[in-house]
Order: C-alpha cells, then sequence, then structure tokens
C-alpha cells in the first residue's frame, strides 16, 4: 500500500489537466518501504507540477501568516485560520476620547500603530492631548485571523474573504462601512464564542467585539499630541450600542470628505513610526503573540473545498488571485467547514506537529542556497570555473541524500541533456523528496486542514528536490565530478549553464518565496527596505492617513497592484515613503 501512497503523491504532480488535489491518507498496515531503485517510471526526473497545482501557493501563503512582508506585498487574502491571543498579552487602543469602548473597535498589538489614531479633538491652541487605551488579556482570547493586507480599504481585493464570510460576496459598498463590518463579524463570531477577527495594514490590528471580557485595562493615559483635529472632523463618542442601528446598505457615502489638516512633518513622523514596527514582524517567525492553529486552517488555495476560483485564476499572476466569484456551492461548502472548525470541542484540539516549523526548515534549508545557485549561473565569466562552482553548490543541496551507490551505469557520460532519464539519481531523489515528509504521513488523525498541508510540504519539497537533483545528476554525467576523467568543451558547458539557469529560474518563479523580493540595491545606512504599504503609496494628499484612505479609491492608476521594494529613509525627513 506504500507503492499506492506513492503513486498518489506523484500523479497529483504529473496529471495534466487534474483540479482537485489528492490528500494523502494514513494507512495503519504500511509499515515497510519499498527498496529505494524501485518505481522509476513514478519518480521521474523530468516530470514537473502539472498547471493546476496549488500546492506551492497554499505552502508560500502558510509559511508567511504573521508575517508583514509577504502579506503587504500580495495583499489578497486567502487564508481563514483560527487563532489565539495567550493571557499576559498586551493590546492598545489610540483615541481621542476618555473612554472605555462599549461598541467593538480596533486594538493594535503595537503601540505605535494605534497612535495613528491618537488625536487630539480641539483646536491647536486648546489642546487637550489623546488618549491611549492599554489592555492586558486576562484569559486566551479566540480569535479568527485573516491573512493578506485584510484592513486595507481597496476594490482590488484585500477584503474579499471577510465578505464573503458575511455576505457571500463582494462588497465595494461596504469597503468604508467599518462599523457594520465589525458588528456583523462579531455577531456572526458569538455563536463560536470569538472574541474577534485579525487583519493587517500597516501593523497587525484586532477587531475586538467586547472590551470587558477576558480584558483588563492596565492603563487609560492622556498622552501628547501634536495630531489635533477640529471637532467638526471627529465624531461625538456614542454612549449607546450602535451595531443595532446600522443600516445595511449603509448610507451613500460622501464624494469627498473633509482631508485631515495634518501637518506634513507630523504626518511623515506618524506614518514612518506606524511603518517601521510593522517591519518587526517582516519575516519568520512573523508576530510571536498570536497562536495560530493550522489544524484548523482554511486555505482558498485549496481546490478540493473551492473549486469554483480555478478558473478565475487560471493565467492570472498571483497579484490578481481574488476570492470574488466563488460559487454559491463553495460558499455553502466554506460555510459548513467553519461550522465544523469552530465548533466548541475543537478550540481545544492540539495538533501534534507544528507546520509553521516543518515549513520553515524548507525555506531555511533551501532559500538562500537556490538564490546563491540562479547567481552562480547567471555571472558568468569563465565557463569552467563557472561549472565547478554550481556543481559544488548542488552536491552541497544534496550532501545529505548522495549515496555512495549512486553513481551513472551505462549511461554515456557526455550524453544530452535532454535524452538521458538518470535513473541512477533516482534513489538520490527520493531520499531529498521524502526524509522531511514520510514520518508525517504517517501520522494518524491528521485533520483535513492538516492533509492540506502536508500534501502542500510534500509537492513543494518533491520539486525542489527534482530539480536540484536532475542538474546535478546532468553534472555527473557531463563529468564535472573530480574523478572522471570526461573532456566537456565550452560550447557545451555553455549549454549546460543555460539549461540550469532556465530550470532555477522556473523553480525560483514558481516558488516565489518573499524573502527573494529585495531593494533592487543595498539601503544606507540611514535606510531601511520598505515593501509600499496602505495607505501610504503615493502623496495623493498632503494630509493622507488611514482616517482618510478613501481618496486613493478616486485615482484613476492603481500604481499599489505590483508593490516592489525600495529603500527609504528612517531617519527625518521622511518624504520618500510616498514617492
Amino acid at each position: 500500500m506504500y507503492t499506492f501512497w506513492v503513486a498518489v503523491l506523484v500523479l497529483s504532480f504529473t496529471t495534466l489537466g487534474k483540479t482537485s488535489q489528492v490528500p494523502l491518507k494514513h494507512n495503519d498496515h504500511d509499515d515497510e518501504y519499498p527498496p529505494l531503485e524501485s518505481d522509476t517510471d513514478l519518480w521521474n526526473l523530468h516530470d514537473a507540477p502539472f498547471e493546476n497545482s496549488t500546492s506551492h501557493l497554499i505552502f508560500d501563503t502558510i509559511n508567511s501568516l504573521l508575517q508583514h512582508w509577504t502579506n503587504t506585498r500580495y495583499r489578497n487574502g486567502y487564508t481563514i485560520v483560527p487563532a489565539t491571543i495567550p493571557a499576559g498579552t498586551i493590546l492598545y487602543h489610540g483615541t481621542y476620547f476618555n473612554g472605555i469602548p462599549i461598541n467593538p473597535e480596533w486594538v493594535a498589538t503595537d503601540a505605535e500603530h494605534a497612535r495613528c489614531f491618537c488625536f487630539g479633538r480641539g483646536t491647536a491652541d486648546n489642546n487637550r492631548g489623546c488618549w491611549q487605551l492599554t489592555l492586558v488579556v486576562k484569559s486566551p482570547l479566540k480569535i479568527l485571523y485573516f491573512d493578506g493586507s485584510s484592513a486595507a480599504k481597496l476594490e482590488d481585493g484585500p477584503m474579499d474573504t471577510q465578505d464573503i464570510l458575511l455576505w457571500g460576496k463582494s462588497r465595494p459598498d461596504m469597503l468604508l462601512a467599518k462599523d457594520i463590518r465589525i458588528c456583523k463579524l462579531c455577531d456572526w463570531g458569538s455563536k463560536y464564542g470569538i472574541h474577534g477577527f485579525m487583519r493587517m495594514e500597516m501593523g497587525f490590528e484586532i477587531m475586538l467585539c467586547n472590551f470587558s471580557k477576558d480584558v483588563e485595562v492596565v492603563s487609560f493615559l492622556n498622552l501628547a499630541t501634536d495630531l489635533v483635529l477640529p471637532p467638526d472632523v471627529l465624531p461625538d463618542p456614542s454612549n449607546v450600542s450602535i451595531c443595532e442601528t446600522l443600516e445595511d446598505p449603509p448610507l451613500p457615502q460622501p464624494t469627498h470628505r473633509p482631508r485631515l489638516p495634518i501637518p506634513k512633518n507630523i504626518r511623515l513622523g506618524m506614518v514612518f513610526d506606524s511603518v517601521e514596527v510593522g517591519t518587526w514582524h517582516n519575516y519568520y517567525p512573523g508576530d510571536t503573540r498570536i497562536t495560530l492553529d493550522l489544524s484548523r486552517a482554511i486555505s482558498f488555495y485549496d481546490i478540493d473545498l473551492f473549486p469554483s476560483l480555478v478558473p478565475l485564476r487560471h493565467g492570472k499572476e498571483r497579484w490578481y488571485h481574488r476570492v470574488d466569484g466563488l460559487s454559491t456551492k463553495d460558499v455553502q461548502t466554506l460555510r459548513n467547514r467553519l461550522d465544523e472548525i469552530l465548533a466548541e470541542d475543537q478550540w481545544e484540539h492540539a495538533t501534534s506537529v507544528d507546520w509553521r516549523a516543518q515549513f520553515h526548515v524548507i525555506t531555511n534549508r533551501y532559500a538562500e542556497r537556490l538564490e546563491i545557485l540562479r547567481y552562480m549561473v547567471t555571472n558568468i565569466t569563465d565557463t569552467q570555473r563557472a561549472a565547478d562552482r554550481a556543481f559544488d553548490q548542488l552536491r552541497k543541496l544534496l550532501s545529505p541524500y548522495r549515496l555512495h551507490t549512486a553513481v551513472p551505469d551505462n549511461v554515456p557520460l557526455t550524453s544530452s541533456r535532454k535524452t538521458s532519464n538518470h535513473s541512477w539519481a533516482i534513489p538520490v531523489f527520493k531520499l531529498c523528496a521524502t526524509t522531511h515528509t514520510d514520518y508525517l504521513s504517517k501520522l494518524p488523525n491528521l485533520t483535513p486542514s492538516e492533509e492540506i498541508l502536508l500534501s502542500a510540504m510534500v509537492d513543494v519539497n518533491k520539486e525542489i528536490c527534482r530539480v536540484v537533483v536532475k542538474l546535478w545528476a546532468e553534472g555527473v554525467e557531463r563529468g564535472l565530478i573530480p574523478w572522471k576523467e570526461v573532456v566537456t568543451s565550452e560550447n557545451e558547458l555553455r549549454e549546460l549553464l543555460d539549461g540550469w539557469k532556465n530550470e532555477v529560474d522556473i523553480l525560483m518563479k514558481w516558488l516565489d518565496w518573499g524573502v527573494w523580493a529585495r531593494c533592487p540595491e543595498p539601503c544606507g545606512p540611514e535606510e531601511m527596505c520598505y515593501m509600499p504599504t496602505w495607505p501610504f503609496f503615493t502623496d495623493l494628499s498632503p494630509n493622507i492617513s488611514p482616517g482618510n484612505a478613501h481618496i486613493l479609491l478616486e485615482q484613476p492608476s492603481r500604481p499599489w497592484l505590483r508593490p516592489q521594494p525600495r529603500c527609504i529613509r528612517k531617519i527625518s525627513p521622511y518624504d520618500d515613503i510616498f514617492t
């Protein structure tokens, strides 16, 4: 039966036109491994992933959860994950009045993020400061996390997952209806005992449903601020519950709202502080104050659960993947799945696998080494030296798996890279592709979510190993190993290196890991590498801020759709953050 499992695994890679993933199943009678040298046809080093594979997309979205960089680069979220905020966690709420919110409101995980909303209400001559409420979590808070830049008020998809959950379709008319959104989410989540919803903009925020439940006040400080706004810009605080009086659809929004009269130097300092703290969580492990339960994660890249999205994504780059357009049937599938994973007894489920750590092992092992390999086969001045160095890098990548017995046998050492099947290297391929996942595939009682995660991990690891082993085998057959006396011409080496560059480029484009998205040039000592962050894309107004970012929707061009990292100043003046 193990052979059957291997066949299923490989067919998920090689069957063209199939639109469903085959999750890996545990077999209680699977106790024996077949010989590593068998099943040549099932381990073909020339078989790339099938066209509709989403394993790499599931892998990268899961691997990037709670990390600011990739979720800023790809703003349209594709994952919903139950999570908890542990006791003792500090949360911040910036406001303009001295009163504990009685309605659902937003809290930030970093104080500088909350400070963006800590306005004084009055005039420059009558500055009474602003208010910062600091809370501590008394007992774990149950939350639901939407990945991507899910707090970005853009029509292009960042809020799709929330809209689909609430209304079954994207609602551009609800983009600015923040009170309706938070009230409806909290009302929907109440039957599951959910305390709030986590999203991301320049930092991470929690839509907290009740400020008097499972949190307590640490301090409520009247802070000094230069962010003073007139009373007609800031509404009077509500002393009654607003959720029962809100209208859906909302009342028409004014075409032009008053733009906040914040002096430029103050505005830029506020902007940079909020952006800077977001970068603290750019890469793994991200914001560690949140505990994700990936055994209950829902990925919209799961082809079995959401087949209606397959044709909508076809031919589109990842920037443009959206959940909008999910079929009525798939919307119901989502709601049924949420009912299952959010049931009261499911919050006590503890997976035995740290999936984030497992995924990170793969990226940590290969990210930098693949990047170096690409450099070696791209920047060539001496062909022989480049080939030797690249081959040495391939040997290093495979060092735990290069069996002593894995050598060419009855294969011409000068055979074409297009005709050799490199069958002698299959044992190395198998070891590389299965070492990290064989044990996991045999664990009993994996949840459906965990089976999808395992399938993604298996497929991604297998494709990396397929390419690396294939290139290494070609190097061996071309005589790049020191103990083989094979004369390879300059033209043959150049052809070999060109092929390697093409293979590595295709692999890295397919993987598309965020750690490879860097500023074109190293940033200076007074600079940092910055991924353009909502709503600070461009200086559309001298007074742009999170409070009036709807101005972005009025712009005919949208350069933020494909954000590219660039260097900005991290010491005043901060003028280049908008350029």
